[in-house]
């Protein structure tokens, strides 16, 4: 008995006094929270002794620490939860006269009291001694020395700067992004941004809050509720409100490093708008992959981190390999420097591959490791396998994995089958995805390119491809072309699945039946290597031989290739069409283009399922008759010559042509060279050709040409046509005229015009119709041999005009008229006033990115110098002995331009206004002629 009793008084002693702890709570409220305001009271009589001592410590030159800081923190968020509850009970004193027949009231007041008792004695227990309280103050904020690193670079310095500027100093801007490719040294800036306001500074708190990929709203009050200590109030349980409240009168600082996508900041709990609001400047910085990401967040100041230069990728590179091991042999050094070359300034790859070659001190070592990173294998360089996270492609593959959909990053993975440092146009990326089945929805041929270009503009947004945008070209880095090919190989697991071979063909016969995609472009080859066929069971599905200039022949066992459904050739020597393709029956997508060939086969007809057949710039004059009309599978067929096109009789060929499109119900996309205007009118008649690249040759003698009467009218062409090309007319005058049955007519999709060897041409005449409304998507025009145009200054207010180049104009003696700004000069007599003044309200050349002008004797001026240029980054002038003036002056030089090219001659024969302009302009003259050294 004795036995359960004492069980019972174990079990059944802390249950009673649980419930008498609960049962008290009602009837010992008053006391509790008086008890509560003793000590509260206590607390901020402490707490005013320590800001006295504070007072003290300033006029010393001395400051809180941080340590200090948190804990006058703590107290005044503690008195907060303090003054709320006694509220509370204040307030039911009022209502009942100190007595309330609400227990639950009570009860809720009395034990909040109770158990915020412990907390303020906490605090008033806490033993502050003076070396934790009181050290010496740091420099001011605008003083403070940021630690020199071998990161650190003119550029990266300007970078700081710019960020600097704007947390301190920009009323107006809240949110500042930090983009750049994976790896390339965001979070190191953010770094330097924070270390920028340790210490006293406007800012309190400067709070570091790291996003991550599978970062939410929860996650990230998580850590600002536990970075800051902050605790929940008896009326604000929600982590949004805690953070919205002691944030609301603040000026604060929040460093979000690595966000992958939108995050509602607002829910977080910060307040908006950002800025300065009240007196309080509220800032966020970020950093993304992603430029998309800016947009989402709605950042009105970006700043791009770049890759670093040779100089600074040398030291930060000496540093992590350590001057012992760069010096331990002569060799080297020279070979650190090829292993740098091959790494491209990425900060990332450059510190993992300096770590790894840490204890490489024989010669051999570095060479291989070399003949690793060219065959695209750098984490068998970095040892990856033993730290697979810490490695270069595994941290960048986070940039990969986080792509919209499969779709996006089959694009990007393909991008790696050209060669290193291969500059790609655009189009052909999108035609080599057509030809790849990664895009393939699609009614119009425009709708497949817009689509593209969509796809590529999220890549260089996500920082996985870079953009030329001077010639509409993109590329790969290097290290993210070696992490594509990385996972093509299954992580490296699989080393034959996607080959890519520069400068040889592949020795070892067995990989043709080993790899699924095979690239040997630029390769000098001859013919095709010898493929083993023995127990033959071909894999192969894509084959890219393009930009072999040597390559005439394929060879018979280029049938063996059975799987083959994409096969590329352009841009080789073939003079005739390799008759060997014609056996390769599951091929879809076929490009021979820029080549000089003549003449197609009959057998042609046997690839019926091909639906991409690119014959572009080639010499093609004869096609059998019934061939194109056979490949009822054909959804693009390029057969535009553009200017090779002169001299070419091609009114029969195209008169046959015309009538065989008729059979291809599935066209959608059509390119073609024209050689009699009558038919214009038979093109435009065809339900299904879809005109996107248009040759117009050997126009009829006459005194004037109608570009819209003839064919342009038509709503098809207005929706597809993307190049147009004249050449070999005899035309004087081109009269471009409103459509009067169609008033909003317009050539949206056009983006490139040329006109070549148009000898009787002596003016362009419009109509009705402004070309700045007429050409809304040109960017590329190009003046050939047209001997007879004096002036071009319609061109001057075209919104998307990025290139324009004239060339070997013996008459032209200036692009721009004087005075055509003034008074309409291009648009003739027949254009509305009113038309005339809202062309000169638009800023000139506005989105202009390179002028080429060569072998012109009669220039004289480009343009006069109080035209605008604010987006010209390149100038090509050769063989313009006249022009002895450039359109700049003292504010007017162009922001961007970073290169002026022409010969030493004609640049030290120019003749300028103001020296300043020449001092300016002298660091971005390069001589095209001189011979590197």
């Amino acid at each position: 008995m004795e036995l359960l009793n004492g069980v019972a008084i174990v079990v059944l002693s802390p249950l009673f006094n649980f419930v008498a702890r609960q049962l008290a709570y009602p009837f010992k409220a008053g006391d509790n929270v008086r008890e509560l305001e003793r000590a509260t009271g206590r607390l901020l009589n402490k707490k005013k002794d320590v800001m006295e001592r504070i007072e003290i410590a300033k006029r010393n030159s001395q400051r809180q620490t941080h340590q200090l800081q948190g804990w006058l923190d703590e107290v005044e968020a503690t008195k907060s939860e303090v003054d709320a509850i006694v509220e509370k009970y204040t307030q039911r004193c009022v209502c009942f006269k100190c007595f309330s027949p609400n227990c639950s009231s009570n009860y809720i007041i009395g034990k909040a009291a109770a158990k915020k008792l412990p907390d303020v004695e906490r605090l008033l227990n806490y033993e502050i001694k003076e070396e934790a309280a009181i050290a010496p103050v740091l420099p001011p904020v605008q003083e403070v020395s940021i630690p020199t690193t071998s990161t650190s670079s003119p550029i990266a310095n300007s970078n700081l700067e710019e960020a600097l500027h704007c947390i301190r100093e920009d009323q107006v801007v809240g949110m500042i992004g930090i983009w750049g490719m994976g790896g390339v040294g965001k979070t190191h800036l953010l770094k330097q941004i924070e270390n920028s306001f340790a210490g006293g500074s406007s800012f309190n708190p400067v709070i570091w809050v790291t996003a991550s990929q599978s970062c939410t709203t929860e996650t990230i009050q998580k850590q600002i509720v536990k970075k800051l200590k902050l605790r929940q109030q008896e009326d604000v349980t929600e982590p949004r409100d805690i953070i919205f409240n002691f944030f609301k009168n603040k000026s604060f600082l929040v460093l979000l490093d690595d966000l992958w996508g939108r995050l509602n900041l607002e829910d977080v709990g910060i307040p908006f708008p950002l800025g300065v609001v009240g007196g309080c400047k509220r800032k966020v910085v970020l950093t993304t992959r992603s430029i998309n990401v800016c947009g989402k967040m709605e950042v009105r100041k970006k700043i791009k981190v770049k890759c670093l230069n040779d100089d600074e990728a040398w030291s930060l590179f000496q540093e992590k390999v350590g001057e012992e091991t760069i010096s331990s042999h002569p060799l080297i050094p020279r070979l650190a420097k090829e292993v740098i070359e091959e790494l491209e300034g990425l900060p990332l790859a450059l510190i993992t591959t300096g770590r790894a070659m840490y204890d490489k001190k024989d010669p051999r070592e570095w060479e291989y490791a070399i003949h690793l990173l060219k065959k695209s294998r750098l984490d068998e360089v970095e040892h990856s396998r033993e730290d697979q996270e810490g490695s270069t492609f595994y941290r960048l593959k986070f940039s990969y994995d986080s792509l919209m959909s499969d779709t996006l990053r089959e694009c990007f993975l393909s991008c790696s089958m050209w060669p290193e440092d291969h500059r790609i146009r655009k189009d052909i990326h999108i035609e080599c995805w057509m030809g790849l089945g990664l895009i393939r929805e699609f009614d119009y041929i425009s709708e497949a390119y817009n689509t593209g270009n969509t796809l590529i503009r999220y890549l260089i947004g996500a920082c996985l491809l870079e953009e030329n945008e001077v010639y509409h070209e993109v590329r790969m880095h290097d290290v993210l072309r070696d992490m594509a090919l990385w996972i093509t190989h299954d992580e490296g697991k699989k080393k034959n699945k996607w080959m890519v071979f520069t400068d040889e063909a592949p020795r070892d016969k067995e990989i043709w039946h080993k790899a699924e995609r095979i690239t040997l472009m630029q390769s000098n080859i001859e013919a095709l290597p010898p493929i083993a066929t023995t127990s033959f069971s071909s894999k192969l599905t894509t084959l890219m031989l393009s930009h072999n200039h040597k390559l005439r022949e394929l060879g018979d066992n280029l049938g063996a290739l059975v799987a083959l459904t994409y096969l590329e050739l352009s841009w080789c020597g073939f003079v005739q069409f390799p008759k060997e393709i014609c056996g390769l029956v599951q091929l879809q997508h076929l490009s021979l283009a820029n080549n000089e060939i003549s003449s197609l086969p009959v057998e042609l007809e046997s690839l019926v399922n091909l639906k991409f057949l690119i014959l572009r710039v080639n010499r093609i004059h004869t096609i059998p008759q019934g061939v194109i009309a056979k490949l009822k599978s054909l959804q693009v067929l390029d057969l535009y010559q553009k200017w090779r096109s002169i001299g070419e009789d091609l009114t029969y060929l195209a008169s046959q042509l015309l009538e065989e499109l008729k059979c291809l119900d599935n066209l959608k996309g059509l390119g073609i060279c024209i050689g009699d205007t009558s038919q214009l009118h038979r093109l435009a008649e065809l339900p299904n050709a879809l005109t996107r690249w248009l040759g117009i040759s050997k126009l009829e003698k006459s005194s004037s040409f109608s570009l819209i009467t003839r064919f342009l009218g038509d709503e098809q062409i207005q929706m597809n046509l993307a190049e147009l090309c004249f050449t070999n007319s005899n035309v004087t005058q081109m009269v471009i005229e409103a459509n009067h049955h169609r008033p909003t007519w317009q050539l949206r999709a056009l983006e490139k015009l040329e006109f070549h060897e148009m000898h009787c041409l002596e003016e362009i005449i419009w109509t009705g119709v402004v070309p700045k409304e007429l050409f809304q998507a040109l960017r590329h025009l190009t003046i050939n041999s047209c001997h007879k145009v004096k002036s071009i200054s319609w061109v001057l207010h075209l919104p998307c005009l990025k290139f324009l180049g004239v060339v070997k104009c013996n008459s032209m003696r200036e692009l721009i008229a004087c005075g055509a700004e003034n008074h309409g000069e291009s648009v003739a007599n027949t254009v509305k006033r009113e038309e005339e003044k809202e062309i000169t309200s638009i800023p000139t050349f506005p989105s202009l990115t390179m002028i080429n002008i060569d072998n012109l004797p009669e220039m004289v001026f480009i343009c006069h110098s109080t035209f605008a240029l604010p987006a010209l980054i390149e100038l090509h002038i050769s063989s313009c002995p006249k022009l002895k003036k450039l359109p700049f002056q003292p504010g007017n030089i162009p922001s961007k331009l970073r290169a002026i090219y022409g010969s030493k001659g004609w640049w030290e024969g120019l003749e300028w206004k103001d020296s300043s302009v020449k001092t300016s302009l002298q660091q971005l003259y390069i001589d095209p002629y001189q011979v590197p050294t």
